[in-house]
């Protein structure tokens, strides 16, 4: 179980929040008002945490020779001339995607369709 420590707590003893998630990984829940809580834990541990998400292009290639490489999970889809171009621009718009989830998240994390990609557009 996560420690809990609300806001007025978290700012007079940041330092010390700060150092038992750095020096011991240990992920701090900040509360504040009566439903605004926030989780600080070490970048890594992030990382590790979305390491278990995956998603995998499929491929189609075209009746006129090109390929379209599409990730379904977050409705993207890219066609190029080749399935290595296709597999690039599918990165491009990828990124493109995350970056602007993080910009208009209040938006995103809204939309039925689009709340489930955070972890996506965070990694």
């Amino acid at each position: 179980m996560l420690t809990e420590v609300s806001f007025t707590n978290a700012r007079k003893t940041l330092s010390e929040i700060y150092d038992g998630v750095w020096h011991r990984y240990h992920p701090v829940i900040i509360n504040r008002r009566q439903n605004e809580e926030v989780i600080v834990l070490r970048r890594e541990l992030q990382q590790d945490i979305l390491q278990a998400y995956h998603v995998k292009p499929e491929i189609l290639p075209e009746e006129d020779g090109s390929v379209t490489a599409a990730l379904n999970e977050l409705d993207i889809a890219v066609n190029a001339s080749n399935k290595e171009a296709a597999l690039d621009e599918l990165a491009k718009e990828l990124k493109l995607y995350a970056r602007d989830y993080l910009d208009r998240s209040q938006l995103f994390l809204n939309a039925p369709n689009r709340k489930g990609h955070f972890h996506m557009s965070c990694g």
